[in-house]
C-alpha cells in the first residue's frame, strides 16, 4: 500500500502527459510564417523568438563536444548575431518585413529573422536592406 501511495501521483501525471501528447500528435506540423505571425499578439511573438533563442543556445552548447553540423552553424549565427538585440527589436524587424512585403506572408519567420536580423543570409533582391 505504501508503494501505491507514492506511485499514484506519478501514474496520474504520466497518464496526463500521454493523453496530451496524443492530442498534439494529431496536429499538423508547419513552419510559422507571416500568415500566423501577423495574427499573433506581441506577447506571442516575443515568446516565439525567445523559444528560437533558447533552442539555438541549447544546440550551440550541445554540439561543441560532438562536432559542428549545419544545425550548429545556424544556431551559432542566432546566438552570436542576435545576442546584442532585444527580443523586441527582433520582433519589430519581423513585423516590418511582413508589413513591407504583404505578398510574402508565406515566408517563414525563421527565414525573415535570418535575413533581417543577421548578416548570415543576404536580403532578398528588392527587399529593403536591414539596418546596421
Amino acid at each position: 500500500m505504501k508503494f501505491w501511495g507514492r506511485s499514484a501521483p506519478l501514474v496520474l501525471a504520466l497518464t496526463l502527459v500521454l493523453a496530451v501528447g496524443n492530442l498534439a500528435a494529431m496536429e499538423k506540423a508547419e513552419f510559422i510564417n507571416g500568415a500566423h505571425w501577423t495574427k499573433w499578439s506581441n506577447q506571442d511573438k516575443l515568446v516565439y523568438i525567445r523559444g528560437l533563442a533558447n533552442w539555438a543556445d541549447f544546440i550551440t552548447e550541445a554540439q561543441v563536444e560532438r562536432g559542428k553540423s549545419a544545425e550548429f552553424c545556424i544556431s551559432k549565427v542566432f546566438v552570436n548575431e542576435l545576442k546584442a538585440k532585444s527580443l523586441g527589436q527582433i520582433v519589430a524587424e519581423a513585423d516590418a518585413y511582413y508589413r513591407e512585403n504583404p505578398g510574402k506572408l508565406n515566408t517563414s519567420v525563421i527565414e525573415v529573422v535570418l535575413r533581417r536580423s543577421t548578416n548570415a543570409c543576404p536580403p532578398e533582391a528588392g527587399v529593403k536592406e536591414k539596418k546596421p
